[in-house]
Order: structure tokens, then sequence, then C-alpha cells
């Protein structure tokens, strides 16, 4: 019978063997834990997929995306096609598939700025805050904020916080535009439906390399609200 060498017995003694159970009893663990809190990881897997649509819509604006971006985006887009095999019990793989794509594709942001248009005198920062919060489920990052208040009759061209808007817009110094509502976008003496002119915005906002948000859409006179 052979005798063990010298080298063979210290490398039994440093060398660490792994359990031969142990991928059996990991796989069993996910499994009971795939089990627990289904609700709540279902919750997360869908506001994460609406947040990684949002990031990518404004992201795709970007003139001329870096490699890195590219990239993220090519991911995210190939991850929203996949979707669930059970969407009220997604596997704990999926959701942190998900939570990994738009943890990568937030990294990259756009700078972003809001608009206001409001007739009050009051304190505008909890609005402010909103937006901010908004812009950054966006991907965006808000850098400028600016309004006008009690000139809602006045045609949005007119408006000094509008005006302002569109400097930024024309220095290319932001990626996404914010505002509350369709409306403070609206002409007032426009004789036409109520998208007409923020149709007109958007696509001028569009071919600037900007995506334009507006967290209240209203639906044009005639039309269902859904």
């Amino acid at each position: 019978m052979a005798t063990p060498t010298v080298e063979y017995e210290a490398a039994l003694k440093t060398t660490q063997f792994t359990d031969p159970g142990a991928a059996l009893l990991e796989r069993l663990r996910e499994a009971m834990a795939a089990e627990e809190w289904p609700d709540e990881r279902a919750a997360s897997v869908r506001a994460n997929r609406s947040r990684l649509a949002e990031a990518v819509e404004t992201l795709s604006y970007v003139p001329s995306p870096s490699p890195a971006l590219a990239a993220a985006l090519w991911r995210a887009r190939q991850m929203g096609r996949i979707l669930p095999a059970h969407p009220d019990c997604p596997t704990i793989k999926y959701t942190a598939s998900v939570a990994r794509r738009l943890d990568e594709l937030l990294a990259h942001r756009v700078a972003a700025a809001a608009y206001t248009s409001t007739s009050e005198r009051g304190d505008l920062t909890p609005l402010y805050e909103h937006l901010r919060r908004a812009a950054a489920e966006r991907a965006g990052e808000l850098r400028f904020g600016f309004g006008d208040r009690g000139l809602a009759d006045l045609p949005l061209p007119h408006r000094p916080g509008w005006r302002r808007i569109q400097n930024l817009v024309q220095d290319r110094q932001i990626g996404l535009l914010i505002v509350a509502s369709t409306d403070e976008l609206v002409s007032p003496d426009q004789p036409r439906e109520p998208g007409w002119d923020r149709e007109i915005i958007e696509a001028w906002l569009s071919s600037c390399g900007i995506r334009l948000v507006c967290l209240v859409d209203p639906a044009p006179a005639g039309d269902d609200a859904r």
C-alpha cells in the first residue's frame, strides 16, 4: 500500500473541500425564499420595470451616447422584452436581474429642467421637490427650475420663465424637461384642442434631443379618459 508523501499530507491539512451538499442546500434555500413575500417581490418588479422603461425612453434621446450608455441601453431593452414566467410570483433571480439593469442604466443621467406656471404666491418648494423626484425616476437630474406666476393668460413664448427654458434648450444644456401638467404649456388663446400646443413643443424638444414629460396629461376634448 502506498504511503502518503509529506507534500500530500500537508495539502490535506491546508485544502478546504466543499461540502457536496452545499449546492443542494443553496438551491433549497432559494426555493424556500422564493415562497416568501411574493406580493412584495411582484410589486418591486412592476415598479422597477416601469422605471426601467422610463429611463430607457429618456436616455434614448441622448444624441451621441457613450459606449457604456449604449451597452446599458441595449441590455435594458433586452430586459424589457423578458417577462417573468409567473408575474404574481417572480423568481428571486428575475427580480435581481431587473434591479441590476435599472441600477446600471440610472448610472447614466441627463440634466433636467422643471417649468411651472402658477397663480399662487406661496412657497413652491414642495412642487419643485415633487418634480425633482419625478425627474430622478426618469433618469434625469434636476439642475434648473424656472416658472411664471400669474401669467397663464399670456401665450407661452411671451412668459419670462419660459424664455429662460428656451435658452437652455437652444444651448443644449438639458436632456429632459418636466412639468406638472400639460395645461401649463397650453396657450389659452390657441383655438385648437388642448393637445395641439403640447405636440408642437414636444416635437421641437425632440428635434433638440430633449424629452418632454408632463406628469398630468389630460386627454384632448372629446376623448374618453382612460
